[in-house]
């Protein structure tokens, strides 16, 4: 999710629903451009959290949403779990310009918690999360504002689940999202599409810092 946005926005009062969901997914567009990456084996790994599970440690999904596992992005990052659980919870990589609202410590070098609102910009508008759950280290959960934010959400239910855990020298991060629509939806597609790719950057970004490799999961409804 890097958030440049180009183009000209003259007719701003003109926009329905849909044009403002296109705007919205093309301001999610990632560029494909990336430094060469410290590609390195992956070492074989049984997960602690299997993303096809919907209990996560011993937090289960269900009581944050019924909504269907849409897609998965996951990584080995040759660093330590706490470096990757930080760099997922403040989305360094992922978005620009993130600003956050706390519920606890206002204290910036605190670990965000339960409550806490972070606000990403996107083009003009902006989408609002809410941290769920926090286990510091491996697992955090957060959902999208839908009322809060300006930008236009097709997705409902959305829940964001995250875990990192120590495998080898390094760990494996993996990020799962969930979301139901009404009916077919292109735009939540898009957008979805959209989050993934800008997900898939931040992982990368942190594989051409610390070295790894992106490892692919195919979700199967």
């Amino acid at each position: 999710m890097s958030f440049m946005w180009k183009g000209n926005f003259m007719a701003f009062n003109k926009l329905d629903s849909w044009g403002l969901c296109c705007l919205v997914a093309a301001a999610l567009a990632i560029s494909s451009c990336s430094n060469k990456s410290l590609q390195e084996d992956v070492p074989s790994f049984t997960s602690v959290f299997p993303y096809e599970s919907r209990v996560v440690g011993k937090y289960p999904v269900d009581n944050h949403t019924k909504a269907l596992l849409r897609f998965v992005v996951r990584a080995w990052v040759n660093t330590d779990a706490a470096t990757l659980y930080g760099k997922a919870i403040s989305l360094e990589g992922i978005a620009d310009h993130v600003t956050w609202k706390r519920e606890g410590s206002p204290t910036v070098d605190a670990q965000h918690i339960p409550g806490d609102v972070r606000t990403i910009p996107v083009a003009w508008m902006n989408l609002k999360e809410r941290l769920l759950l926090t286990e510091p280290v491996s697992v955090h959960f957060y959902t999208i504002l839908q009322d809060e934010s300006s930008a236009p959400t097709p997705m409902d239910h959305y829940l964001g689940v995250v875990t990192t855990e120590s495998i080898g020298k390094g760990s494996v991060i993996t990020w799962r999202v969930y979301f139901d629509t009404t009916g077919w939806s292109p735009m939540a597609s898009i957008m979805s599409s959209q989050i993934k790719s800008g997900l898939e950057k931040g992982f990368q970004s942190w594989i051409d810092e610390y070295g790894g490799m992106l490892i692919p999961v195919e979700v199967k409804n």
